[in-house]
C-alpha cells in the first residue's frame, strides 16, 4: 500500500509541471486537447514507473555500483509493466520491432539510471521488462484491432520522444522538489 501511496505522490509532484508545461505543448505543437490529454495519461504513466523503479533525481543522485550481468539468478518474482500505450498512441510502434527496441531502451535507461540510486542493476530486470513489454505490445495489438476507429491518429512520433524526455527532465530536476514538500504536509 505504500508504494501505491508514494507513487500518487510523486504523480501530483510531476504533475505540477507536467499540466502547465503541455497545456503549452498543445498549443505549441499537439493543437488538440484530446491529444493533449492521453498524452498527460501516458505522462502520468511514465511517472509511475520511474518512481516505482526509484529514478534518480537531483536532490538524492548517488553512485553505488551493483550489477548483476548473469541471467536468470534473481528472475523468480520479476515481472514488469506491458509498454501498452505505445501502439495505442502512436501508429509508429504498431509493429513489433520497434516496440521490441522501445522496450529494450526504456528498461536499459531505468537499469543504468539505477546506479545512481544506491540501487541494483539487473539483467534478469532488463529480461522481464522486454518480456513485459512484448506481452504488452500482444495486448495492445488486438485491443487496437477492435478498437481502431477509438485510437489517436493524429499523434506524432516526435511527440513521443517530447513527452518521454520531459517526464525524464521534470522527474529529475523539477518534480523532488514538490514531491518533499508534499511529504512534509502529510507527514
Amino acid at each position: 500500500m505504500y508504494r501505491i501511496y508514494s507513487t500518487l505522490i510523486e504523480i501530483v509532484a510531476a504533475a505540477v509541471f507536467i499540466i502547465p508545461i503541455w497545456c503549452i505543448y498543445n498549443k505549441l505543437l499537439f493543437r488538440s486537447w484530446k491529444i493533449t490529454i492521453l498524452y498527460i495519461i501516458f505522462g502520468f504513466y511514465l511517472t509511475a514507473v520511474l518512481a516505482l523503479v526509484g529514478f534518480p533525481n537531483i536532490i538524492s543522485l548517488k553512485v553505488e555500483l551493483t550489477v548483476n550481468i548473469i541471467p536468470f539468478i534473481y528472475m523468480i518474482n520479476d515481472f514488469s509493466n506491458a509498454c501498452f500505450f505505445l501502439p495505442v498512441l502512436w501508429k509508429e510502434f504498431r509493429n513489433a520491432k520497434k516496440v521490441f527496441i522501445a522496450g529494450f531502451a526504456m528498461t536499459s535507461f531505468i537499469e543504468i539510471a539505477q546506479i545512481f540510486t544506491g540501487r541494483a542493476t539487473d539483467i534478469d530486470d532488463i529480461i522481464t521488462n522486454i518480456a513485459g513489454t512484448l506481452v504488452g505490445y500482444l495486448i495492445a495489438y488486438w485491443f487496437t484491432g477492435i478498437f481502431t476507429r477509438k485510437i489517436v491518429k493524429n499523434s506524432k512520433k516526435n511527440d513521443f520522444y517530447i513527452i518521454c524526455a520531459s517526464v525524464v527532465l521534470i522527474m529529475f530536476f523539477l518534480q523532488p522538489f514538490i514531491s518533499s514538500l508534499l511529504w512534509e504536509m502529510i507527514l
